[in-house]
């Protein structure tokens, strides 16, 4: 259920998903809910700046 609003801006969706983020990082949601939504606006904003991201390339 991918419904990105056009009338939103980027930047806004990045926030969104950094919110998002910080429930991830108080363990308020698992890892893979939080790797699925960022998966979905990944065409919008530049998922290098989140956090799991940043754990899965310094584990390789």
């Amino acid at each position: 259920m991918n419904t990105i609003n056009t009338e939103f801006t980027a930047d806004y969706y990045f926030a969104a998903l950094k919110l998002i983020e910080q429930l991830y990082k108080d363990g308020e949601i698992p890892a893979y809910m939080f790797r699925n939504i960022l998966k979905d606006y990944a065409d919008v904003v530049d998922l290098s700046k989140f956090a799991i991201f940043e754990e899965k390339e310094n584990a390789a």
